[in-house]
C-alpha cells in the first residue's frame, strides 16, 4: 500500500458507507427500483478504488479544470470561440450559395445556352402583330377523363366519401 491508497482507501469506503445507508432509508421510504438504483450509485466510489482508476480519474479532473479555467480567463481562447461561431455561420451560408448557383447552371446547360433576360417590348412577327408566346415543351400535359376530374382533385375519393357517410364516420 502506498501513501495514494492511505489517502484515498478512506474516503472511497466513507463515500460508499454512506451511499449504502442512503441507499437502505430510499428503499424503505420510494421502494425497490430507487433504493437499488442508488445502490448502485454508492458501490462505485469503492469499485473505483478497487480497480485503481483513483489517479486516472484524479489526473483528468485536475487537467480539465487547468483547461477549463486558462480558457476562460484567456483572450487568445475567446477569440478562436469568435472564429468558430463565424466559420459555424459562414459554411452553411457558402453551401446556400453553392446550391443556387448549381441549381441555376442546371437550368442553363438543360437548354444548351445561356438565359437571357426578358425583353422590355413584346415580340413582334412578320405581321407587325403581337406575337405570341410559343407553348412550353417542358410541361407534360394533364390526362384524364373529363373535364370535371381535372377541376376537382378529390373527385377520386367520392366513393370513401359515400362509404364514410353510410357508416356514419363522416
Amino acid at each position: 500500500m502506498n501513501y495514494e491508497d492511505v489517502t484515498w482507501a478512506p474516503i472511497c469506503a466513507g463515500l460508499t458507507a454512506v451511499g449504502v445507508i442512503a441507499a437502505f432509508f430510499a428503499f424503505r421510504r420510494r421502494g425497490a427500483a430507487a433504493g437499488l438504483r442508488l445502490l448502485g450509485w454508492a458501490v462505485l466510489p469503492m469499485a473505483i478504488f478497487l480497480t485503481g482508476m483513483v489517479k486516472l480519474l484524479w489526473t483528468i479532473g485536475t487537467a480539465l479544470v487547468q483547461w477549463v479555467s486558462g480558457f476562460i480567463f484567456s483572450p487568445v481562447a475567446w477569440t478562436g470561440v469568435a472564429l468558430f461561431g463565424m466559420a459555424a455561420i459562414l459554411l452553411p451560408v457558402a453551401a446556400v450559395l453553392r446550391r443556387r448557383r448549381a441549381a441555376a447552371g442546371a437550368a442553363e446547360t438543360a437548354t444548351g445556352e445561356r438565359v437571357a433576360p426578358a425583353p422590355s417590348t413584346k415580340p413582334v412577327d412578320a405581321d407587325g402583330q403581337a406575337a405570341k408566346p410559343a407553348k412550353d415543351p417542358g410541361k407534360p400535359k394533364a390526362v384524364g377523363k373529363g373535364k370535371a376530374k381535372q377541376d376537382d382533385p378529390l373527385a377520386e375519393f367520392e366513393d370513401i366519401d359515400e362509404i364514410l357517410k353510410r357508416r356514419g364516420i363522416s
